[in-house]
């Protein structure tokens, strides 16, 4: 439940809730003062909701979104890398089902001779978080203090971990709220949160993988590609090299959704095997960064996966005691004739994934990182009568009903002339200078 006024809440925001609530614009001037106040804890968790619900409703024009960016990054230190030299990247996706991709980008890009401070966040409405996927695997560490997150890039060139309490502050805050307060999916508070995030980072280069369809925030091309064009302009605003891929998000991703699935999933990917689909998905968001460098031959060559488990390792990490499947047990979902498949709609699974307790709720409990949703299928593929189409990994029966119902209403067969080939690959968006 959201707070009321309590101690040390002395900033009424109900005049920038108006403003916005009735059509008007938040001048430079009221950014300076609402985001500092939210980072501070000056401000009721009350209004905040109200305000961010505002602000989806009101929207915001490109100047607010540049303002609501610089005042987020200023609300606390950026992380500075003056011994590093050479390119600095990361990665963002905005959030699909079955993407673990960025576990396996940022080993891939450091072999080949970038470094990579990745901060991460948690999940977010049906999608897993890279956090809440790492933290899967025993003792891994996600909160790191600025000076072991130095000492991390400095061992091993590649760091991938949560916020500290003093960097964007006043996202911490917000990222947390807007969840709780169904105001995530709008540009104006994603591609903010986004970006500060990113830019506090000290980055060179950034590539943004923006999924678009069923099972992402932007269900349309149209939105996904405003999406990418504001947030490819907010990086250039800073002078950061900012390209964005547009991705299809209308199927999951990969074989496995769910936390300790897509671990072993990963490890699969980092070994030179794993999906078709997200071996291509990565090795393009790859080549956004290093254009020139032989991507394929040095994912199939096996040191990403050495450096990966490195990195768990500096972070705590256990990938030898990483068991999955424990203590989950197997439905299959079998086919009721031969056709073709026409539809595996990526919301259904997310969702069916929060219905075997896999996911990160409102209810603040944290998920299960066993449970799990096993594709078998991809829209085009021939099945038989009795076939398994999918697999999902429940304990003790929990919510395997409303799964089971949930996957089905997912799940489409048709004839083969219904199928629409939907390239992975959408669109590529770029700087305007």
């Amino acid at each position: 439940m959201l707070g009321g006024m309590g101690c040390g809440v002395t900033m009424d925001l109900r005049p920038y809730i108006e403003k916005k609530r009735d059509g008007g614009r938040l001048e430079a001037e009221d950014w300076a003062r609402i985001i500092p106040a939210i980072s501070s804890g000056e401000v009721a968790e009350a209004q905040i909701g109200a305000w961010l619900m505002a602000v989806l409703m009101g929207g915001l024009d490109t100047a607010e979104r540049a303002a609501y960016t610089r005042q987020m990054i200023a609300s606390g230190p950026a992380l500075e890398w003056p011994e590093i030299d050479g390119i600095i990247a990361d990665k963002h996706s905005t959030g699909g089902v079955g993407d673990k991709l960025s576990l396996i980008w940022a080993p891939l890009v450091v072999e080949a001779g970038v470094a990579v401070p990745m901060i991460s966040g948690r999940g977010l409405g049906h999608t897993g978080g890279t956090l809440d996927k790492l933290e899967a695997i025993p003792g891994y560490q996600a909160v790191l203090s600025p000076e072991r997150i130095r000492e991390v890039m400095a061992q091993v060139g590649c760091v991938i971990c949560g916020q500290t309490e003093k960097m964007v502050p006043a996202d911490r805050v917000l990222y947390d709220l807007r969840n709780r307060t169904a105001t995530v999916p709008t540009v104006d508070h994603i591609a903010p949160s986004i970006m500060s995030k990113k830019l506090s980072e000290g980055l060179d280069r950034l590539v943004l993988d923006v999924k678009c369809g069923t099972g992402a925030f932007m269900k349309n091309l149209d939105d996904a590609r405003t999406l990418a064009r504001v947030m490819v302009d907010l990086g250039e605003a800073v002078g950061c090299r900012v390209t964005a891929l547009l991705s299809n998000m209308s199927t999951p991703l990969g074989r496995y959704v769910g936390h300790a699935a897509e671990i072993h999933e990963t490890l699969e990917l980092l070994e030179g095997g794993g999906p078709a689909d997200s071996r291509e998905l990565v090795l393009a968001l790859a080549r956004e960064i290093v254009p020139d460098a032989a991507l394929e031959p040095l994912l199939d060559g096996g040191r990403p996966r050495e450096r990966f488990a490195r990195m768990v390792a500096a972070q705590g990490g256990d990938l030898d005691a990483m068991r999955w499947p424990d203590g989950v047990q197997a439905e299959e979902l079998v086919c009721d004739r031969a056709a073709t498949v026409i539809e595996l709609d990526a919301l259904g699974v997310g969702l069916s994934l929060a219905d075997l307790g896999g996911a990160r709720t409102g209810d603040d409990e944290p998920p299960d990182p066993q449970a799990a949703v096993e594709v078998l299928v991809k829209p085009g593929d021939a099945v038989e009568r009795g076939q398994p189409w999918a697999r999902l990994w429940h304990r003790g029966g929990r919510g395997l009903d409303e799964a089971r119902v949930r996957m089905g209403a997912a799940f489409r067969l048709g004839d083969p002339a219904e199928g629409v080939t939907t390239p992975l690959i959408l669109e590529r968006v770029e700087g305007q200078t």
